[in-house]
């Protein structure tokens, strides 16, 4: 029977940061220590058309605003935190259709008002040092169902150590894409998923093998860390801010194929964005 795909973004101990929910599987793949909830939000459309999850509000949530710390990840798991005590810009949609801001200073909670209440709200966190090691990186909050995330930024040297395993070289006039992919009832990383961005955006695709970082061909899939990245992605045409990635899991003897799904991934020049593909089994 087909596979129904639904594209969730990473969260609390992974991408998007700790969004108040306690209805959510632990995922432990990948992270072995301080290992947190993985919050999603589900985006995009699967072989039964367009999925949007209905998420669950927090008791009480303040609906416009958002607050949280940030953190750093620095290794090539994409999933341990550590403090980042730099200065950053938190970017946020706003509710009068532009966007707003509040700083993170190192240490104190980030405050943002006039947040635009959303299922999926993509949040840049841009470090104030532009020459530092920190990418800008964009993750999704659902804020209409949470007024506290933490957020992460990813090293730079995480990006260049994949993408000089597949013979690149990061451009930063291009996006960086990490997806990973998980069974979206359990949480659990998933083995065997075939994933492409549309038109060959990304020149250097990267999958994560048991040798190392590989660049796939027609046949990979992913390994048992569920963990693709897509390097030097090209930006979204005019009018748009989105790149489409599209899933199958191919047939096995015990599986029939997918029908696969497309889903759309923000992609922002010289940023990360990270986001999990949610496969519902």
């Amino acid at each position: 029977m087909p596979l129904a795909l639904t594209v969730a973004l990473i969260g609390c101990g992974f991408i998007a940061g700790c969004q108040k929910q306690d209805d959510h599987p632990p995922f432990a793949a990948a992270c072995e220590t301080d290992c947190r909830p993985v919050i999603g939000v589900a985006i995009g459309s699967g072989p039964s058309g367009p999925t949007v999850t209905t998420p669950t509000p927090d008791a009480g949530f303040d609906a416009g605003t958002l607050t949280g710390n940030v953190f750093e990840l620095a290794d090539d798991s994409f999933a341990r935190e550590t403090p980042f005590t730099q200065a950053a810009t938190v970017v946020a949609d706003g509710a009068s259709g532009t966007s707003v801001s509040a700083t993170w200073d190192g240490m104190n909670p980030y405050q943002l008002s006039g947040v635009a209440v959303e299922p999926t709200n993509w949040i840049n966190v841009a470090p104030a040092a532009v020459q530092g090691d920190a990418l800008p990186t964009l993750q999704a909050v659902e804020t209409d169902a949470t007024d506290m995330a933490d957020l992460v930024v990813v090293n730079s040297s995480v990006i260049d150590d994949i993408l000089t395993a597949v013979a690149a070289t990061r451009a930063p006039a291009f996006g960086q894409v990490v997806l990973f992919f998980r069974n979206a009832g359990t949480g659990e990383a998933l083995s065997g998923v075939q994933a492409v961005m549309n038109g060959n955006a990304s020149e250097a695709p990267a999958f994560a093998a048991a040798s190392g970082w590989v660049s796939p061909d027609d046949t990979t899939t992913t390994d048992s860390s569920g963990l693709v990245v897509f390097g030097n992605v090209e930006l979204p045409a005019a009018g748009s801010t989105t790149q489409t990635v599209t899933v199958t899991r191919p047939a096995t003897a015990t599986t029939a194929a997918a029908a696969g799904g497309t889903f759309p991934v923000k992609v922002v020049e010289g940023a990360v964005t990270i986001a999990t593909i949610g496969v519902q089994l």
